[in-house]
């Protein structure tokens, strides 16, 4: 039955010989929703005005809003003439598939034009909603406005399996139009009022969360172009592996771009990232989405003057369980990053103020300065510069340097010599490269110089017992390959008036639980007043020579060599040894010399004169076999043979010593303060 034909029948002289007349209509549809269940009675006909009233047992809206339907409508004030339908004093229901509302008031107005309906004082979890749709041909509108909905209670409307919500308010408004089940245009806006809640995998938290967000949409022909903004002003953030706290300071994130659905592309134009007093991101990308994110193209800029708490908020969670995550940042960056296919092509860095702290006293930077630029082509040319006014190395620090560099693809390459301050002296570097080979290790290459380094200094910085004088020396080209070092040449190092030459030097599984080491050391002259003279293990003066071949190491603990250390032949400086030293070298060996001190005149003496001293040590399986400047009749072996007045002899008897427990002498002799002869 049409609309039209009911307003005739009610209109008619026969109805008004009854006191009431009520007609059911069944179903009233128009393009996008349906009245179902229409009963209208109208009442009081001998009086005027009469009474019409209408219920309504379900009325359906069109999609995307299928799933809330409103139930149970009556209408006490209603009017149906002139081809118009208007229900002014509604009460109704909403039921989805998760919610049934408490009754709420509910209008609507139908004409042939336009259709119309409001929902007001509709409550929710606590909070009110008022919602108003309209429908005007094909084309429709919808506004919701939900207000203080308390999110514990929505919690329960929504699946459970996901995410878990525990405090908070939250303000919503829709305004969206369409036609049909399409949405052409919509604006959301939505307020959350120290929300607290997470996601079940814990990926995704919030406390007390304050936050605005804005989001503006319009569909043309499939593509959306949109553009949204958040604020986050309160409370705390959790985004794995990042926490954002507010900390009274604000959050904000703005964005606009496209929206292709036909493609499974976003486009967005352009992003702008701020957290106030830490720093800001503005880029633009293009995401695909099919078979997982993928970021077709990027680019991003970073501003920060305050690096302290960029290391600390977004770097830090980075950092955890890897190599850096000791390393703290300071100071001031700008940061140009480009990304073509999932990877990474080129960055463009100036920093300025740059402190590196790591935290396991592995090293530092202090007021860092400069420029970084690398791109993936091979071909790229434009040069790298880092200057600082400190870096450190675990305890050894270097004053202000330059160093500039190129850095591509895969390789960085110095592009002049560097004239590094160090401990009094200096080392120059005058060749260094690094080439990343794939599934390898890098292949590193170094060559230069040490001048004047004190040994001082350097024994101080780490920790060794003082030494004195100075090493200077040329480093031949040290490379790096194949997980082995290796040295191209003789390392010469210039100490103590006389020179150490290493030649042969190998090392494997560097940066492995397994470090192997081999090597052959040369020594020639040095000075052993110089080298005892800061050593508790008494003083010595002479000349020392001798050599330690074929040295090989396992995690820095010797497995096998044969060393000798005596003085060398021709040496026609003073011989004289303290007392100390004598029974210190006498326990070496295992000698008797601290006996025959305490027992005879010769413990009055404070110094002795010697002809030659020497010690020999051939190790392997554990055992250091002994052996010393000659062998003697009684079957031992001279460690020292004396010259000289008062002079004194010292033979070692036991040609075969733990090498554990050798080391164990020597760490106790020196440093043991003093001797007490008796």
């Amino acid at each position: 039955m049409s609309n039209w034909a009911i307003f005739f029948l009610l209109t008619t002289p026969a109805v008004y010989a009854l006191d009431s007349v009520s007609l059911n209509v069944g179903t009233i549809a128009g393009t996008q929703w349906k009245l179902e269940g229409v009963n209208i009675v109208l009442t009081d006909l001998q009086q005027n005005p009469q009474k019409l009233t209408v219920t309504v047992a379900k009325l359906s809206l069109p999609k995307p809003f299928n799933d809330f339907n409103l139930v149970n409508i009556r209408c006490s004030s209603f009017t149906w003439q002139n081809k118009e339908l208007l229900c002014e004093q509604g009460r109704a229901k909403v039921r989805s598939k998760h919610w049934q509302s408490p009754t709420t008031h509910f209008s609507f107005h139908v004409t042939e034009q336009r259709s119309s309906f409001k929902l007001t004082g509709l409550r929710l979890a606590g909070g009110t909603v008022a919602v108003d749709g309209e429908e005007q041909g094909e084309q429709w509108q919808l506004y919701i406005d939900a207000k203080a909905v308390d999110s514990e209670l929505i919690q329960q409307l929504l699946p459970q399996e996901h995410f878990k919500l525990k405090a908070g308010k939250i303000n919503i408004k829709l305004n969206a139009s369409g036609s049909h089940a399409l949405v052409h245009e919509f604006t959301l806006t939505a307020g959350l009022n120290g929300l607290t809640g997470q996601t079940k995998d814990g990926r995704f938290a919030a406390e007390t969360l304050m936050l605005e967000s804005t989001l503006d949409a319009k569909n043309y022909n499939g593509l959306w172009q949109w553009q949204s903004h958040i604020d986050v002003n309160g409370g705390a953030l959790y985004v794995e592996p990042l926490y954002l706290e507010s900390a009274g300071q604000h959050i904000i994130l703005d964005a606009q771009g496209d929206w292709d659905a036909s493609n499974n592309s976003v486009k967005i134009n352009a992003a702008h990232y701020k957290h106030s007093n830490v720093g800001e991101i503005n880029g633009n990308a293009t995401v695909q989405y099919k078979d997982g994110a993928i970021i077709e193209k990027a680019r991003l800029s970073l501003n920060s003057d305050n690096l302290q708490d960029v290391s600390a908020i977004y770097l830090k969670p980075f950092f955890e369980q890897t190599a850096l995550q000791n390393v703290s940042l300071a100071g001031r960056l700008k940061a140009d990053f480009y990304i073509n296919d999932q990877s990474l092509t080129e960055v463009a860095a100036s920093f300025d103020n740059l402190d590196v702290t790591d935290a396991a006293g592995r090293g530092e930077i202090q007021g860092g300065v400069g420029r970084f630029n690398w791109s993936v082509d091979e071909f790229f040319s434009q040069s790298s510069k880092f200057s600082w006014q400190q870096l450190k190395v675990g305890g050894v620090a270097a004053g202000p340097a330059e160093l500039s560099f190129l850095s591509r693809a895969d390789s960085i390459r110095l592009l002049e010599k560097a004239h590094l301050p160090l401990l009094g002296g200096a080392i120059a570097i005058n060749h260094f490269s690094w080439q990343a080979k794939k599934q390898q290790a890098p292949e590193v290459s170094f060559e230069g110089n040490i001048n004047n380094v004190s040994l001082e200094q350097l024994s101080r910085a780490l920790n060794w017992t003082p030494l004195s004088g100075s090493i200077s020396g040329h480093i031949p080209r040290v490379e790096y390959s194949n997980k082995t070092l290796s040295l191209g040449g003789e390392l010469i190092i210039t100490a103590f008036d006389g020179d150490i030459k290493v030649s042969n030097l190998a090392s494997s599984g560097l940066f492995t639980d397994f470090i192997k080491f081999h090597s052959d050391i040369e020594i020639n002259n040095l000075d052993l007043e110089q080298l005892t003279g800061r050593f508790k293990f008494g003083g010595i003066t002479g000349k020392l020579s001798g050599y330690v071949q074929q040295l090989y190491m396992e995690n820095w603990h010797p497995v096998s060599f044969f060393a000798w250390l005596g003085t060398p032949e021709n040496d026609d400086s003073r011989h004289r040894i303290s007392q100390k030293a004598v029974q210190n070298i006498a326990n070496i060996g295992g000698g008797g010399a601290a006996d025959l001190l305490s027992r005879s005149f010769l413990r009055f003496f404070e110094t002795f004169g010697y002809d030659k001293l020497g010690m020999g040590c051939y190790l392997h399986d554990g055992v250091c076999q002994l052996m010393g400047v000659k062998a003697t009749e009684s079957g031992g072996y001279a460690i020292i043979t004396g010259g000289g007045l008062p002079r004194i002899d010292v033979i070692g008897y036991n040609p075969r010593v733990d090498w554990d427990v050798l080391m164990e002498r020597l760490k106790r002799i020196t440093t043991t303060e003093e001797v007490i002869v008796k």
